[in-house]
């Protein structure tokens, strides 16, 4: 039995993750879910939930400055649960030592400012698709 998979969005601006949400379900089969969390807290209990209902956390996009973490920490519960995990920064303002500490030691395989290019985006969702 193949697993569902699942992209994780977080971000702790509504604007920001509606925006992302409304662009990326435009592009997704209905096999994939979809979920958006807007704080730290909301997105380690999502990875957890995936986790233990069988769902395949295919992708995670996350701000990197949130009000109660940081981007690197969720990803590194993500890992944690799905090793194989697509791993993607978004930040406006960013600490780019601790990113590139975090890209040395666990890989990223997208950092994008704000405003972000879609395509840059949709690039790394259609493979996983397949």
């Amino acid at each position: 039995m193949s697993k569902n998979k699942a992209i994780l969005i977080i971000d702790d601006e509504f604007i920001i993750l509606e925006s992302l949400r409304i662009q990326i379900s435009g592009i997704l089969p209905d096999s994939i879910l979809l979920e958006a969390a807007s704080s730290g807290d909301e997105s380690i209990q999502l990875i957890d939930d995936f986790y233990y209902s069988g769902h395949e956390l295919a992708l995670v996009i996350s701000d990197y400055h949130l009000d109660d973490a940081k981007g690197t920490d969720i990803l590194k519960h993500a890992i944690s649960k799905f090793p194989e995990v697509q791993k993607v920064i978004l930040t406006g303002q960013a600490d780019t030592e601790q990113i590139n500490d975090f890209k040395t030691h666990y890989g990223l395989d997208g950092l994008f400012t704000k405003p972000w290019d879609f395509v840059d985006i949709k690039n790394i969702i259609l493979p996983i698709l397949n």
